[in-house]
């Protein structure tokens, strides 16, 4: 089912760089600039989409610092969570990544709910840890993504 990615209103490079890692990361996933869309407009646009969550990173000062989670529901949205980052790292990427998803670590059931991840049925599948302090994303032992979170 994946997500629909999206930037805050005159995003930096770098936050459109993390927006397209994001994007790559999270299987069945979208990823398109917000331009002058309403959150409304973001809502409805996921929906079209057939996406059930929405992604927005926000920045301060040029640098991406938070992420916000909309549910997609049939007639309406809410948002269903928020982590701050302070700081990211992409490493490269494969030509093609799996289209599933696995969650581990101690702060599995949160990033589970806030993605609304469906149960892996294959074994080829991107591998998501979710410690205290970060979220790395890895695919055959080699990381792909890593967020720094703020506690």
């Amino acid at each position: 089912m994946g997500v629909y990615v999206t930037t805050s209103k005159r995003p930096s490079a770098k936050t459109k760089v993390l927006c397209e890692a994001l994007s790559l990361v999270l299987p069945g996933s979208v990823n398109e600039q917000r331009g002058k869309k309403s959150i409304e407009q973001i809502f409805r646009r996921a929906k079209l989409l057939g996406k059930r969550r929405a992604v927005l990173v926000y920045e301060k000062n040029g640098i991406p610092s938070s992420i916000c989670m909309m549910n997609v529901k049939a007639h309406s949205w809410d948002w269903v969570g928020e982590f701050l980052i302070s700081n990211f790292h992409i490493y490269k990427f494969p030509k093609e990544l799996p289209n599933e998803i696995a969650v581990s670590g101690e702060r599995k059931e949160e990033f589970e709910r806030l993605f609304d991840f469906e149960e892996p049925e294959d074994d080829d599948l991107i591998e998501l840890n979710c410690g205290k302090r970060k979220l790395s994303f890895s695919y055959g032992s080699k990381p792909l993504l890593r967020l720094e979170l703020v506690s």
